[in-house]
Parts: C-alpha cells; structure tokens; sequence
C-alpha cells in the first residue's frame, strides 16, 4: 500500500514538474507532502504557463534565503514544482564580497534553479543613492557583470532586477541622500517639472545607463501602478511604462490589494501604455503580494495571505484571464515566496 501511494504521487508530479526541456525532475528533492503536491498542481495551472505565460517569486536574504541555508538545492526543486519560471533573487549578501557562505549558496541555488530552465534576476539598482551617483549605477550593475564572469556558465545570472522607487523619497526617509534636493511628496509635488516629475525623470535614466552597462543581460523594472494615471492626465511628464520600456526589457507592476478586482485595475493602464512600445509583447507582468510584515506593509489591504489559499488560487486565475487580452501581459509575480510558502503549507491564520 505504501508503494502504491508513493508511486501515485510520484506520477501526479510528473504532470506538474515538466517545465519546459527541463533535465531534472524535482520532486525527489522537493520533499513535499501530498496536500503540497496537489496544491503545487492546481498553482501552476492557473499560472498558464502551459500557455506560454511566465511567473516569477521574490526570494530574500532574510526570509526564504535564510529558511533554506542549508538546502538551496530544495528550495529551487520547490520553486519548480510550483511551476515558476523565473526567480528574482536578494543578492546583496553573496555580491558583496564579504560573505562567503551566501556566495556559495547563491552559486549552489543559481545551478538548481537552471537545472528545471528556472531563469534567476539578480535583486539590485534598489538604493536611494542612485538618484545623486552614477557611480552607483556602474558599481551595482558590475557586482552582477564580474560574479558572472568569475563562475561557471551554470552558475550565473539570467538577468537583472530593478526595484528603484521614487515614491519612498519622501521627507522624513531614513536614507534620503543627503545630496539629493527632490522630495516626493503626493499632495503637493505633482505636475510636470515638479519634484515627483524629476524623480521618475532620474528613474528612466538610472535604467538607460543600466541598461548599456548590463547588455545583453535582460533588465527589468518594478513599477507603482499610480505613476501611469498621472501620465495619463498629464500631471506627469516622465514614468509612463512606453518610457521605461524604451530601457527595460520588462515590467512589473506592483499591484498590491487583496481585491483580485483592484489588482487588475492597477495594472491595467500600464497594459495598455506598454502596447504602444516596440517592446510590449508579453513585457508587464502584476505582481500580488503573499506577505505581511514587509516595509511600507499595510497588512491584510495589500496581500492575499490572511484570505487562504483558495481565495488566492481564485485571483490569480481572474487576473490571468482578464491580463491575457492584452498583448503585453506576460504573467503574474508573487512577492514573496516566504509568505507565499505559508499559506501553500497551510500555516496561515485567518
């Protein structure tokens, strides 16, 4: 009896675990139980990679790095059995260079990861101190350049991903730049010219010398949904997702509700902006949050996790049918995977 078991569900994987030409099976590494394994094959159908969409999972230092020191090679077979097709992964510790033990696990993680065709994004062009240093720029784009350069082709990264927010630099912020002379500020700074204009200005053209200095490695962009309406009637001149798309090869939209009704009426004007780039098929991807207790965290408003997982299943196949009449829809993200892996292991209070 307990063969028959382990055999039926080493098939039921079988049919979720095939990710493209993927070389490896996960599932013996995965280490799953069976609510985990159903749970993983109803994900990914609603994900609609099979129908050629693509889904990426935050993953940080201090949450699913940390929970999975010892075992990165599980963490990517987890990742894979989930269906993801691309990672986008905290960097800061490993490019450093003063931590060995998360060099080795990110060089570790990375080989995994590409054992199943996962592509891994390196987490970086984050810091404030982008807005009054190129150098900056240069130093954050080249920690990637040389890590690639310095390991195996199975060990390095696919690409790139930005999370530069200029909305964060408002007055009061822990690490404004001292430099720096723009505040963001929503009431009083918007208009073209003004303060939050400039900033977005400075965001688009951080990702134009990031992007020169990274080619060929892909770059992406994560993006506040509310920077689009305001191009939109006309109280900004700088932030429109055709803007960023002349530098980005992607976008991801931050569209943080608990409302699968709101997400998608976050996302939607940046779909259709990116239509008018030469870039726009399948470059904007939404991403829902999963967590709480993040920075700028709203709790329950912003993330699906207190709502179960059912709930969430629900959303994300609504937001994939809703997404895939607009040619730029390339999927849907989730940030991040700790919280995600809460409600997926059914340890989630609600």
């Amino acid at each position: 009896m307990r063969n028959s078991i382990k055999y039926g569900l080493i098939a039921l994987v079988l049919s979720i675990s095939c990710i493209g030409h993927a070389t490896e099976n996960p599932i013996e590494k995965a280490d799953l139980t069976p609510e985990q394994i159903q749970r993983a094959k109803t994900f990914k159908q609603v994900l609609g990679t099979d129908k050629g969409y693509r889904s990426g999972a935050y993953v940080y230092t201090k949450r699913s790095i940390d929970d999975y020191m010892k075992e990165p090679e599980k963490l990517a077979a987890r990742l894979a059995v989930l269906g993801f097709t691309d990672v986008y992964l905290g960097s800061e510790k490993a490019l450093s260079g003063e931590a060995d033990d998360y060099m080795k696990w990110q060089k570790t993680f990375i080989r995994e990861a590409h054992k199943y065709n996962l592509k891994v994004h390196a987490l970086r062009l984050s810091s404030a101190k982008l807005y009054v240093s190129d150098m900056k720029i240069l130093e954050d784009c080249n920690s990637v350049i040389n890590y690639n350069y310095s390991v195996k082709k199975s060990d390095r990264f696919d690409g790139v991903s930005a999370d530069l927010e200029p909305h964060i630099l408002k007055k009061g912020f822990i690490d404004y730049p001292k430099e720096l002379t723009l505040v963001w500020d929503s009431k009083n700074n918007f208009g073209k010219g003004k303060d939050n204009d400039l900033l977005l200005k400075r965001t688009v053209e951080v990702m134009k010398l990031a992007q020169k200095e990274l080619r060929p490695l892909p770059l992406s962009q994560a993006l506040g949904f509310f920077f689009q309406p305001r191009v939109n009637n006309g109280l900004l001149e700088h932030g429109g997702a055709d803007e960023f798309l002349q530098y980005c090869d992607q976008l991801i939209v931050m569209a943080y509700n608990y409302k699968p009704s709101r997400v998608f009426e976050m996302a939607e004007p940046i779909l259709k902006s990116a239509e008018k780039s030469k870039n726009h098929p399948k470059s904007v991807s939404v991403c829902v949050k999963t967590s709480l207790g993040t920075v700028g965290d709203e709790g329950p408003v912003t993330s699906f996790q207190t709502h179960g997982w059912d709930y969430m299943i629900e959303a994300i196949k609504y937001l994939v049918e809703k997404g895939s009449t607009y040619p730029a829809f390339r999927g849907v993200d989730i940030f991040e995977f700790q919280g995600f892996e809460m409600m997926w292991n059914n340890k989630v209070k609600q």
